[in-house]
């Protein structure tokens, strides 16, 4: 497998992960303006790298990722598509990436929703072990469910997904 930044010529098969990106993500249908928004936001900003990951000139998916700074990277959005999870595809093209970051890094950071667990459970086996920022959220209407309850720092804490 082998990792190639993102080309215009890739525009069309991004637009479409993209989409696919957002509905695995969060339930969401993005239409081709938004996919495209994105990917102009993900690929022209100076300190953000997009790419693909191939096989045999197959794409197997991509990854996004963005400084905030410090020289550190952050692995921002990663997507397998889904004839190819469960394969070894994500930990491999992450291991691609760190080749990268550790020339000028001396870590990488990865943001993961808290419901998403099978993303999780990938990273941690990677060895992304130690927590650094913790995102929490105050909701203001309905519409979620709650998946489980942790507790960090003696602070009870709600992991929710959509109710769909």
């Amino acid at each position: 497998m082998e990792l190639k930044q993102y080309a215009l010529a890739d525009e069309k098969i991004m637009i479409n992960m993209i989409k696919d990106f957002w509905k695995d993500h969060n339930g969401e249908d993005e239409d081709d303006e938004e996919a495209r928004a994105d990917l102009i936001k993900w690929s022209k900003e100076t300190s953000d790298r997009l790419y693909l990951f191939k096989e045999d000139d197959e794409v197997l998916g991509f990854a996004h990722l963005g400084s905030r700074g410090a020289g550190i990277d952050w692995l921002e959005h990663l997507y397998v598509k889904k004839d190819h999870r469960k394969k070894g595809v994500g930990s491999k093209a992450i291991e691609l990436l760190e080749a990268i970051v550790k020339e000028y890094s001396i870590s990488m950071y990865i943001e993961v929703a808290a419901r998403n667990l099978e993303a999780m459970d990938l990273y941690y086996r990677l060895g992304y072990d130690t927590l650094n920022t913790i995102t929490i959220r105050k909701d203001f209407t309905g519409g979620y469910k709650e998946m489980t309850e942790e507790k960090i720092a003696e602070h009870r804490f709600s992991i929710k997904k959509k109710a769909r």
